[in-house]
């Protein structure tokens, strides 16, 4: 398999898994719409909660294909991972934590939910890209 043909492989793998988060926006979007509630569609938890599951997926893909991929530098791997805890998972989870405690009305916890959405999808095709490519060749 070629290496253009193994990557868009892994996007179509990760379009469909991001798909079955993203639902549940959609739905809450419809809902929001239909009771004239919109603006208090980003407030809500879900988004926090949703970027610690794509970070945390992001750690398994990265996991699972630096174990089955046997040309994996662990030294990367782990920085990587570091990095996705530190700056992705952990926060998404005090954030998370705080919103729930505040019920969603601090502008600044809102942003902070919502950019580390962000860099959760990111982090999620990109990452979870190359570890997905990993997964499929070490097969």
């Amino acid at each position: 398999m070629t290496a253009s043909k193994s990557n868009q492989d892994a996007w179509s793998i990760l379009l469909s898994e991001y798909l079955f988060i993203f639902l549940p926006f959609l739905v809450i979007g419809i809902i929001k719409i239909y009771k004239s509630d919109f603006s208090t569609f980003f407030q809500a938890a879900d988004w926090s909660f949703a970027s610690s599951i794509l970070f945390g997926q992001v750690i398994v893909k990265l996991v699972s294909g630096s174990v089955i991929h046997k040309n994996a530098k662990w030294q990367r791997v782990v920085v990587l991972l570091s990095l996705i805890l530190v700056v992705g998972l952990v926060p998404s989870l005090v954030v998370l934590a705080l919103i729930l405690i505040d019920g969603g009305v601090s502008e600044f916890l809102v942003d902070m939910q919502l950019i580390l959405f962000g860099l959760a999808s990111i982090a999620f095709f990109f990452v979870g890209s190359a570890a997905q490519t990993m997964i499929d060749e070490g097969q």
